[in-house]
């Protein structure tokens, strides 16, 4: 006797029971998926949100290239176009250089853009005059340029070959007195610059008062411990004044000493000691 059929039998399933159906996923189902994970679409934003091309980000970078390339094309103008090459120069500063003569040194650099002038390379062309102790430049748009100077200072006179020329502390040779300077004569041997006596009888010099060194007619260092001084006028007064030690101090002891004595006595000032200064008459 057969046993009875099951009604969960199928031919395709020998076993006895049916094979499960997948169920069909409605939209309605879906979307209550969807609602039970808020988090997942919060993730989905956030992904779109970084994957999606930032316009900020790509203006900004426009503009940079375009900005960029303005300046290039600005330097490239101003370096190899006559935009602003140079038509006049002008030199400010000078009272003993001959402004003609720096022009004609100077003229070389006309038709050069103000952008490419170097203030090294100038100063290098104007090494022709020792009488220069610095130069500054001024740019001054679209096509001047100044040249603004600073002369070295004359402290003293030299007499070379029965000349007298003017010097100023370094020992750099100004040209030629004309004369009239109230400057002191400093009694030296060889070339200034590299004299140790001159620098001595410089350093006497800087520490006198401005008052005392237009009466200063000679200064000479014989050696590093004998400096003397003579004044000017026909009472030929003398100044020991030692070492270049103490120099402010012997400045103001000398200045007392002057003081009383008149100009027309013929004395000898003996400042070397400043605390033991004594007067030779």
């Amino acid at each position: 006797m057969r046993p009875p059929k099951s009604r969960y039998s199928s031919p395709s399933n020998k076993g006895g029971r049916p094979k499960p159906k997948k169920a069909k996923q409605s939209s309605a189902s879906l979307a209550a998926r969807f609602k039970r994970a808020p988090h997942d679409r919060v993730g989905i934003k956030e992904a779109r949100r970084f994957t999606k091309e930032n316009p900020t980000r790509k203006y900004f970078f426009r503009s940079l290239m375009v900005a960029v390339s303005v300046l290039v094309i600005l330097v490239l103008a101003t370096t190899f176009t006559p935009l602003l090459a140079i038509d006049k120069i002008i030199v400010s500063g000078e009272s003993r250089i001959s402004e003609k003569q720096m022009q004609n040194v100077l003229k070389k650099y006309v038709g050069t853009p103000l952008t490419t002038i170097n203030e090294a390379a100038v100063a290098a062309d104007l090494r022709g005059f020792p009488i220069i102790e610095s130069i500054a430049l001024v740019s001054r748009p679209p096509h001047t340029l100044e040249i603004r100077v600073k002369e070295r200072t004359p402290i003293a006179i030299v007499v070379q070959n029965g000349t007298q020329y003017l010097y100023d502390p370094a020992g750099v040779k100004l040209g030629q007195a004309r004369g009239n300077e109230k400057l002191p004569t400093v009694i030296v041997t060889g070339n200034p610059r590299n004299s140790t006596t001159y620098k001595q009888a410089i350093d006497v010099i800087l520490a006198l008062p401005l008052q005392l060194l237009d009466r200063v007619a000679y200064i000479q260092a014989k050696t590093r411990d004998n400096v003397t001084l003579r004044l000017r006028g026909s009472s030929a007064q003398n100044i020991i004044w030692g070492d270049s030690e103490n120099s402010i101090l012997k400045s103001k002891v000398l200045k007392t000493l002057l003081l009383k004595t008149p100009t027309n006595i013929r004395a000898t000032f003996d400042v070397s000691s400043p605390l033991t200064p004594s007067v030779i008459k």
